[in-house]
């Protein structure tokens, strides 16, 4: 960056905190710019000088300029005015560099000088050099600060770009399967691979690369993990801040980690969200992957009524409920009976097979989020019949087909593989008569029929999520599909 001459016309703002740390409050990221204007009219009622800005095809609404020692209050003023999820951003900020000298009595000359004009300079030492520098000052203020040097007798300074330091993500890690803790070189040299992720966007594959906010994220790997490199191999950021999380690490049926990940908490509506798996990260025989894996997505808000008892069966509607991908209450439909009443939810890998207007998330992922649920609960049980054009021609291979659950809450996470295309193998039954199945090009598609799948010891408090994924593992094409039904919550 190149040095700045001192502005020549007069600022009369003074400047009495420029090195404090600043923040931005996004208060809403609205879909409908009528939502939008109703909040910053409202906010604008209160004092508040906020602004707008328009990211993928969300309007955000933030308010700038908030400094340390009223962002709490600032916080509470907006619960009172209904703003109940804000999210708090540390603002990019600059440094100005005086001087850079030698000889450490030159330094400490500018550094006096600083003082004595109501500064706050720090040292910085670089390269042999002593440099003078004033941290942490956010763009809107650098005219006035620029103005007081200029009165405190420094006519040629340097602006540099900086950022309020923050602390690294911190995980709890559970691993069930899928990891070991020592290194065991097998011979293979082959690196490790991340085969499948949830969600998965590709430019060509979608223009809306939305996600649930409280949604987990999934990784399927080519093999087991070595726990040892984990750390400071995976950042995970939302809008540049680090979000903390649990990390669950189970096995696919070939025995490889599947790895999942949910925040500790709900990130807000219209964040972007960008994770790296360094490459760093090591199967069992020591391998690393051959690249850093970059995955990024904007948070969506998730369902604003309560999953209740009475929906337990799909029967009641949609409350509590939201499909990502290709999903919906389903009706009979050849093969592909309720288990109990008139409905049941699915979700397929596909387009439009389940519903009438839903694409899998990245062409290979589908969803049922169902919650907020608040009640207690410590055991789940539920019946699924589990199709796939897979069957039977990909048995055995490594395009296996899997679904999950994911249950979550205030105090925990619990993940488990349901089934998958490897799971099952040749034990399926002939499926027929659903439009859509078998994929083009396969003469034969398989299903499970329906089957009880149980959990207990299930401690996550309230109020909690209950999360059913299917992908694709391997491949786009041929596509399965998670029917769910007569779920029974202790």
């Amino acid at each position: 960056m190149k040095r700045s001459l001192i502005l020549t016309f007069i600022f009369l703002s003074i400047f009495c905190h420029a090195q404090s740390v600043q923040y931005e409050i996004q208060v809403g990221a609205y879909r409908e710019m009528a939502n939008a204007n109703s909040a910053i009219d409202i906010l604008r009622g209160a004092g508040f000088s906020p602004y707008e800005e328009t990211f993928s095809d969300l309007t955000r609404v933030r308010i700038s300029g908030i400094r340390e020692g009223t962002l709490q209050s600032s916080l509470a003023a907006l619960a009172e005015l209904g703003f109940s999820s804000p999210w708090v951003i540390a603002s990019s900020t600059r440094s100005i560099q005086t001087g850079a000298y030698r000889e450490m009595a030159n330094a400490e000359s500018d550094f006096v000088r600083l003082q004595s004009a109501g500064l706050n300079p720090s040292y910085e030492s670089y390269n042999g050099l002593n440099r003078v520098v004033i941290n942490g000052i956010s763009e809107g203020d650098i005219p006035s600060m620029l103005q007081r040097l200029y009165d405190a007798g420094f006519s040629d300074v340097w602006i540099r770009e900086s950022t309020v330091p923050m602390e690294a993500s911190n995980f709890t890690i559970f691993v069930n399967a899928g990891a070991v803790t020592e290194i065991t070189p097998t011979g293979s040299t082959a690196p490790l691979r991340i085969v499948q992720t949830i969600p998965s966007f590709r430019e060509a594959d979608s223009e809306d690369n939305t996600y649930q906010a409280d949604a987990p994220v999934i990784f399927f790997f080519s093999d087991v993990i070595y726990l040892g490199s984990l750390e400071d191999n995976i950042v995970i950021t939302a809008d540049g801040i680090p979000v903390d999380g649990t990390i669950v690490i189970n096995e696919g049926a070939g025995g490889y980690a599947i790895l999942t990940f949910t925040p500790t908490e709900v990130l807000p509506d219209g964040a972007e969200v960008a994770i790296t798996m360094r490459q760093g990260l090591m199967d069992g025989g020591g391998n690393p992957m051959s690249m850093d894996l970059n995955l990024s997505y904007i948070t969506e808000e998730g369902s604003q009524t309560i999953f209740r008892r009475s929906n337990f069966g799909f029967e009641n509607g949609y409350d509590g409920i939201i499909f990502s991908g290709d999903g919906a209450i389903s009706v009979a439909r050849g093969s592909l009976l309720p288990f109990e009443g008139s409905y049941y939810a699915a979700i397929s890998t596909g387009t439009n097979l389940v519903s009438d207007a839903g694409t899998a998330i990245g062409l290979r992922s589908s969803q049922i989020q169902l919650g907020p649920i608040m009640e207690d609960f410590t055991s789940l049980s539920f019946y699924y019949d589990f199709i796939s054009a897979e069957f039977n021609e990909y048995v055995g291979s490594r395009y296996d087909d899997t679904a999950m659950i994911t249950i979550y809450g205030p105090l925990g996470v619990h993940t488990e593989v349901i089934t998958s295309v490897n799971i099952v193998g040749y034990d399926n039954h002939a499926f027929a008569g659903y439009s859509g199945m078998p994929d083009v090009g396969k003469d034969y598609a398989g299903h499970t029929g329906w089957q009880y799948f149980f959990i207990d010891n299930i401690e996550i408090g309230s109020p909690a999520f209950i999360i059913f994924t299917i992908s694709d593992v391997g491949d786009d094409h041929l596509s399965s599909i998670l029917a769910v039904d007569d779920l029974v919550l202790e």
